[in-house]
């Protein structure tokens, strides 16, 4: 059932200055707070569900929620240490993350969804969709994390990218943004790192360690639309894992020309077409 009053706001929220974005929302699941944007009719149980990946938050969608938003109500996420949400020293699974996603959407009483993640959100929305257990309609994954082997230097290079005070944060975001990212991608990265808890970053990969998840994805009986980034661009998505996923044919796989992991940010025009299509929303 809907819940009778998930709205308040948190002080955090006053850090995205700048920005054109809904306020950030909340729902109680259990004593722990996840926070949430939406865009578009808030009475509608039709809804896309944006999920987004590690070190971002809800504001990774800046640009591509209230575009989806001229078709139907869109709920972005903050996940468990990042964003606006709680940051409980314990629970960063990926089916802990898939538990809190499918609670939200219970609690909000959607009763139709399409399910979007990006990068850590498309392993979450991966394991989320093979379960079952949902109304989801249709699947988008952004050069989803499905495998990832643990290097120990790439996650020291997440934890120490967030927590950070808020100037260092965004000459180090302006530094690596690719071509393509506006003034809104920069400014939600930005906000999305300084609030992020370097503790909650590192025990995601702590609690996970290793993981493949594309034996879900062989299990999710819904059309789902892989989107994928150039790997000599810093894509994440091999080949090896392609061919996998070749058992299930309600998997569409779209390469992105010239993309990087980032695709909705920096090939943005590109990006929302091809999800468009798929959704049926041109």
């Amino acid at each position: 059932m809907p819940l009778d009053n998930p709205i308040h706001l948190h002080p955090r929220d006053m850090v995205n200055v700048g920005l054109d974005a809904p306020p950030v929302e909340f729902v109680d699941l259990g004593g722990y707070r996840m926070a949430y944007r939406q865009w578009g009719r808030t009475d509608q149980t039709d809804a896309i569900v944006l999920v987004h990946g590690i070190t971002s938050s809800s504001l990774s969608w800046i640009r591509v929620a209230p575009r989806l938003a001229r078709h139907t109500r869109v709920i972005a996420v903050d996940l468990k240490g990042h964003g606006d949400s709680d940051r409980p020293a314990a629970g960063y699974r990926l089916s802990d993350q898939a538990d809190e996603v499918a609670a939200l959407v219970e609690a909000l009483g959607l009763r139709n969804i399409h399910l979007m993640g990006h990068s850590w959100g498309g392993a979450i929305s991966a394991v989320l969709a093979s379960r079952s257990i949902l109304p989801i309609a249709r699947v988008v994954l952004e050069d989803p994390a499905l495998a990832v082997t643990g290097n120990p230097e790439i996650t020291r290079n997440y934890v120490n990218s967030v927590g950070l005070g808020r100037a260092e944060t965004e000459a180090a975001v302006r530094a690596s943004a690719a071509p393509g990212w506006t003034e809104d991608d920069i400014q939600g990265k930005v906000d999305a790192a300084v609030k992020a808890s370097p503790k909650s970053v590192q025990a995601v990969f702590d609690e996970n360690g290793p993981w493949n998840v594309a034996d879900d994805l062989l299990r999710v009986h819904v059309p789902t639309l892989l989107v994928r980034a150039e790997v000599e661009r810093g894509g994440i998505v091999a080949e090896s894992v392609l061919e996998a996923l070749q058992a299930n044919p309600l998997i569409q796989v779209v390469t992105i020309p010239g993309a990087d992991h980032n695709i909705h940010r920096g090939q943005f025009d590109a990006f929302m077409t091809t999800v468009e299509d798929f959704l049926g929303r041109n």
